[in-house]
């Protein structure tokens, strides 16, 4: 069976012990290394092996049974020795085995038989390498992997939802134009037409078809006027998100108590996403708060705008139910910002949004 190997510093080496320069190695080795003989008694246990393992050399030098294999794995152990008293050598074999306080560690096993000078089987060398932090970024990158296909199937139903929209709103404005300014203006045409053919003949009925004409190109212009404020709100676009949410304020039904709104100008995709914010939380509380007051706040700093919209009443929102709040939801998260409301049934309703200011870096 051979004699045991024990660790020892250069100077204690006797003549029959390993060669000092693979006895330093052996103490050395970040791997924990064990020799077993045949009959599963250890015969080498480096001070890798006591780091990973926490039993000292003095405690397992001798000590049989493979007891590092805790119950689960002990028949995996018995078969592993098994294979490699048969002359087979095992390479990069993961799995958990025992510690002295009876918590289990991650460890890759490679194996190889011992053979004295007629190449007979003698021993069973093992070096255990410790992959516990290994095995935690792996299962930190998959986490990373999962959260990234969520994010990314998240984004294909938002700009699915983002798609859907535009078509609606396209054919709201198609539907919108037919109806209203295209109406009154084919109505024009007729009536300049008309007038024409009495320009000479009837002055006056001329003039008249010509007096209704301009009444009809006023309220087309202002038709026209409605729809462009639907896209883009003219009062932002010319005064700034402060004046604009104050006109959003002053024409809701619910009093509404602004704290902070920027005076800066911000960038025209973040000006009318707070715009849009806090438009459609002042409609979803006129609608469905029933409360008695509200509180906004804008502040913007560190590259990102935060947008924060409370009331005082019945609470209950639930942002999955209706489009209104998913769309803000889209609209925010298209600018790589995040929306969240908050809204315990009987507790009022918080809405907030974060938006990446992209001029304040």
């Amino acid at each position: 069976m051979g004699s045991q190997r024990t660790m020892s510093s250069p100077n204690d080496l006797s003549p029959d012990q390993p060669d000092t320069r693979l006895q330093a190695l052996i103490n050395s080795s970040p791997l924990a290394l064990v020799e077993f003989g045949l009959d599963t008694g250890i015969r080498l246990w480096n001070p890798a092996a006591e780091r990973i393992f926490g039993w000292s050399q003095e405690e397992m030098i001798g000590r049989r049974g493979l007891p590092m294999a805790p119950p689960s794995r002990r028949v995996e152990s018995e078969e592993l020795f098994a294979r490699v008293r048969a002359g087979e050598w095992v390479n990069d074999f993961e799995t958990v085995r025992r510690r002295k306080d009876g918590t289990l560690v991650d460890v890759s096993i490679a194996a190889a038989p011992v053979r004295d000078s007629t190449g007979r089987v003698v021993g069973n060398m093992v070096a255990y390498t410790d992959i516990r932090e290994r095995k935690a970024q792996a299962a930190e990158v998959h986490r990373l992997n999962d959260e990234l296909r969520a994010r990314l199937a998240e984004l294909a139903a938002s700009r699915a939802r983002i798609v859907a929209a535009g078509d609606v709103e396209r054919r709201r404005l198609e539907r919108n134009l037919h109806d209203g300014a295209q109406q009154r203006l084919v109505t024009l045409a007729l009536s300049l037409q008309m007038a024409l053919a009495k320009l000479e003949s009837d002055p006056a009925a001329a003039r008249a078809e010509i007096t209704e004409a301009r009444d009809e190109v006023a309220l087309a212009i202002e038709e026209l006027r409605e729809l462009a404020r639907g896209l883009h709100p003219a009062v932002l676009t010319r005064h700034g998100l402060r004046v604009a949410v104050a006109a959003l304020a002053d024409r809701a039904t619910v009093p509404v108590e602004v704290a902070e709104v920027p005076g800066e100008r911000l960038p025209e995709t973040v000006e009318a996403a707070v715009y849009y914010v806090i438009a459609e939380a002042l409609t979803n509380v006129t609608k469905y708060a029933r409360a008695s007051r509200v509180r906004l706040r804008v502040a913007a700093g560190d590259g990102t705008v935060v947008v924060e919209v409370s009331d005082d009443g019945v609470g209950g929102a639930d942002p999955a139910a209706g489009s209104g709040l998913q769309g803000l939801t889209d609209r925010v998260e298209a600018l790589g910002g995040t929306l969240e409301v908050v809204s315990p049934p009987g507790a009022g309703t918080s809405l907030r949004a974060e938006i990446p200011d992209p001029s304040d870096p």
